[in-house]
């Protein structure tokens, strides 16, 4: 009778783990949410630097970002470029690259393209006029969560690790790093959070 009864948990186990993941998304609606941001982790660039930490905010009791950008050049000059690199995190451990963008006329493009990335981090911290006068920039209470691309509808869930580069003649003298997480988010409508620096 034991057998039996075993036989019959172990059927049942397996019927309801083949049902479990057949309901499971790879992809679909959802909301992105910061888990790290600060300066590069491969190397040394000479034209900004980015000194922040991750705090609790009392206010809110939650944690977020705060410090200082410094920039020694202006990033947003036409003739200098960005590169953008993603990661992704496997299934099996790993990261692989799976998206490279070069574009030149970084203001325009990056205010036309990625408009939130745009209003949630330029405008905020005072990058939002062109040219860009280097000095030293604040960031307070910085911490994205469940935002919505704009003009992605649907996206893959998983880990992001994103590099944002600032070139100018060739030479990287800026770098961001960023490690998000998106998730499952049913019928998503935007973003849901708007960090105040």
């Amino acid at each position: 009778m034991e057998a039996r009864a075993l036989l019959v948990a172990a059927v049942a186990s397996v019927t309801v783990f083949f049902l479990v993941s057949a309901d499971l998304m790879a992809a679909g609606p959802y909301a992105v949410d910061l888990l790290e941001f600060g300066g590069c982790d491969d190397g040394e660039y000479r034209g900004v630097t980015i000194n922040v930490s991750l705090i609790l905010d009392e206010k809110t009791n939650d944690t977020t970002y705060r410090g200082d950008i410094t920039v020694f050049y202006d990033i947003f000059a036409d003739e200098n470029e960005v590169e953008i690199i993603i990661f992704k995190w496997g299934s099996t451990g790993g990261w692989s690259q799976i998206y490279h963008l070069n574009y030149t006329k970084p203001y325009e493009y990056t205010k036309t393209n990625f408009p939130l990335v745009f209003d949630l981090f330029f405008v905020e911290i005072g990058m939002d006029k062109k040219p860009l006068t280097p000095g030293v920039y604040h960031i307070h209470r910085f911490m994205l969560r469940r935002i919505t691309l704009e003009k992605f509808v649907a996206f893959p869930y998983g880990k992001y690790k994103l590099y944002f580069k600032g070139l100018k003649d060739g030479e990287r003298l800026a770098c961001a790093q960023a490690l998000t997480s998106v998730y499952e988010v049913e019928n998503s409508q935007g973003m849901g959070f708007k960090p105040a620096f």
